[in-house]
């Protein structure tokens, strides 16, 4: 394969534009997909507010229904409302060109099957990448394009999930990262009528720090919002909507792994018994949250694509990952930031408590540290030599999804590369011994050092959560 496949990642397909990603790849993909999947009926498409979106989006059009596809084209959008037009009778995959969070110089394609079944590596992907380095072409014909706004068909199906009347709670910072969650939610709002006040509200340019609204730099720059107005709960997305954060009254934020115990509590109250889908990087705070309500817990890989399908194979009502993507049963399987946001008004009108207090609770029996992001030359090595020094030691060594060791004393790290991007995540946990992670990590990190090639701070957001 060439550099020009670069794009092609485990779970989606991602990279620069116009380097690794670009129109002719576009329409080499839109070939492929076509022909690999033997699609006869229409295929959706959607775009975030990236620059380069749009005309990659005109190219997947233009070759889709050069090939006889009957193309319904839902304009700018959240990724989600992809995954909902995937589920309309008369849809057979969707197609949404957006790199998510990634920096602005990045685009790519989220795709589904019907019913928000994913594509990964290993059930597609690779296929479409041999076809694509073949040059392999499917038939021409005639195929039709249709514009169709999606928005207000998904505001009707939230309604038979939600109820204005359960969302009550008092007034909600909004952030959309100048992303596409301002398209969907300004709508939810209205309709709900929910107290809200906006801040980055309009699609357009992103931040210069990407749009991940868990970056510390992004996350206090939304505190600072908040600090000017009397707010009960704050709620940020990244640039194609389906990453949720939420922040507590005064505007600090909560580490989506305790909002998923939330969720997790939330759901297996509705769903005694329900398979609950999550990431391992942190685990302890979910087990217990899964035990506590009489769950099934089962793990998966990091990674969108990977959470559906487990979601799919297990009917599981929630999956959540670290990186806050949250999954739903009564979604197709698949992540939003709409049900996310509004799962979570629901349940602390439920509880009759405020985020500050939900969390507390469990913050006092699982502790962690942020996630820790590095740069690493020779990652093989790396991990080699952290398994070398703390796999004789450790209570117990786990290769799924990477690296992760049960240290003696309760606590817990997790080593996993990236598959967005070309970095590591470093997480630590404990039960109730949070300074145990600040004398133990900093090891961990002095182990690694060598083997840098960024010159970030690590050392300033290494605290408990």
């Amino acid at each position: 394969m060439t550099d020009r496949f670069e794009a092609f990642r485990l779970g989606d397909v991602r990279g620069t534009y116009p380097d690794e990603i670009n129109e002719r790849f576009v329409e080499g993909f839109a070939h492929a997909f076509v022909g690999h999947f033997g699609l006869t009926g229409k295929i959706a498409t959607g775009r975030d507010m990236r620059p380069s979106s749009a005309p990659l989006q005109n190219a997947l059009n233009d070759t889709l229904s050069s090939i006889g596809v009957d193309v319904v084209d839902i304009g700018l959008c959240p990724t989600e409302l992809g995954y909902f037009a995937s589920g309309m009778p008369e849809i057979d995959a969707a197609i949404v060109v957006t790199a998510s969070h990634n920096p602005a110089n990045y685009n790519g394609l989220k795709c589904v099957l019907k019913n928000g079944r994913a594509i990964t590596h290993d059930n597609g992907l690779l296929d479409l990448k041999q076809l694509m380095a073949g040059r392999y072409r499917h038939r021409s014909s005639r195929g039709s394009l249709t514009r169709v706004d999606y928005h207000s068909r998904y505001l009707a199906f939230l309604n038979k999930h939600f109820s204005a009347e359960n969302l009550r709670g008092g007034k909600v910072a909004l952030n959309g990262l100048n992303g596409t969650a301002a398209t969907m939610a300004g709508l939810i709002a209205a309709d709900f009528k929910l107290p809200v006040t906006w801040f980055r509200k309009t699609p357009g340019a992103m931040p210069k720090q990407g749009a991940d609204p868990a970056n510390p730099r992004l996350a206090a720059e939304m505190r600072g919002f908040m600090s000017e107005g009397d707010f009960s709960l704050g709620v940020a997305w990244d640039g194609d909507c389906d990453r949720c954060v939420c922040f507590d009254g005064t505007g600090e934020l909560i580490p989506t792994y305790y909002l998923m115990g939330l969720l997790v509590d939330h759901f297996l109250k509705q769903a005694p018994g329900g398979a609950i889908v999550f990431d391992t990087k942190l685990c302890w705070n979910t087990l217990d949250m899964i035990s506590l309500g009489g769950g099934r817990a089962v793990p998966a890989e990091t990674g969108h694509a990977f959470m559906k399908q487990k979601m799919h194979q297990h009917g599981a009502v929630y999956g959540g990952e670290l990186s806050s993507h949250h999954y739903f049963g009564d979604f197709f399987g698949c992540d939003s930031g709409m049900f996310a946001w509004l799962t979570v008004l629901k349940l602390l009108d439920e509880k009759g408590e405020s985020i500050q207090a939900l969390v507390r609770a469990r913050r006092a029996e699982v502790c962690c540290t942020p996630e820790i992001t590095l740069a690493l030359a020779d990652v093989d090595a790396a991990f080699a030599l952290v398994l070398g020094t703390y796999g004789g030691k450790a209570a117990d060594v786990d290769h799924f999804d990477g690296l992760s060791f049960v240290m003696p004393g309760e606590w817990r790290f997790s080593l996993r590369r990236s598959k967005t991007e070309p970095v590591v995540r470093v997480n630590f946990e404990a039960r109730k011994r949070g300074e145990v992670l600040l004398e133990e990590g900093v090891k961990v990190f002095e182990l690694l050092e060598p083997f840098r090639t960024d010159d970030a701070n690590w050392l300033e957001n290494f605290r408990i959560q």
